[in-house]
């Protein structure tokens, strides 16, 4: 059900109001970016390489779902207003302000955001990194640095609104991502 190169290997579990319940989770590695362009890094997050170029991990997470057939979205609240995300497909190296908005025209997918978003008090705040869709399956993937981050408060209640407006919880998919071991002269040669 999820693309081959996000399937759940486990499952995180979380706190809700009603209980812990169990979400798919995914771990993956990912490129890190070398180039020597200076992007801005959106408050110092890690750049990584996809297509070719520094992004994040979302636009990773997105890229397989999109490889695998699915539409999907960065969904980014930071700095956009309470029911006006950021609907991005890529990472300007410009910064925040020279990302390009693309819509999502599916009218089926912005009637559940809507939704879930008005259950969780007219807000987006909390809504998952990526929004995938396929057929009349509707995905949320959030993107987690192994040993860096954790569930923010805001995206268990995002959970929670999206249970109670019909979502089931192989809907949802931590991706718990790191990067490969940096070579170094002494594991090169094994020491």
């Amino acid at each position: 059900m999820f693309p081959a190169a996000l399937l759940p290997t486990d499952t995180l579990p979380l706190p809700l109001s009603h209980g812990s319940v169990h979400v798919p989770l995914c771990r993956a590695r990912f490129t890190a970016y070398s180039g020597q362009d200076n992007p801005h890094t959106f408050g110092g997050k890690d750049l990584l390489l996809v297509d070719g170029k520094p992004q994040f991990a979302e636009v990773a997470i997105l890229r397989a779902f999109q490889g695998s057939g699915w539409q999907g979205r960065w969904l980014e609240t930071y700095g956009n207003g309470m029911m006006t995300p950021g609907l991005w497909n890529a990472w300007h190296p410009d910064g925040p302000r020279a990302q390009e908005q693309l819509p999502i025209t599916d009218a089926w997918v912005n009637e559940r955001l809507q939704a879930i978003a008005a259950e969780n008090g007219n807000s987006f705040s909390g809504c998952w990194d990526v929004v995938a869709w396929k057929n009349d399956r509707l995905v949320f993937a959030e993107s987690k640095k192994r040993k860096k981050d954790a569930m923010r408060g805001t995206q268990l209640r995002w959970l929670e609104a999206a249970l109670r407006c019909g979502c089931a919880l192989e809907d949802f998919l931590v991706v718990e991502w790191a990067l490969p071991p940096r070579m170094t002269p002494s594991t090169i040669l094994g020491l």
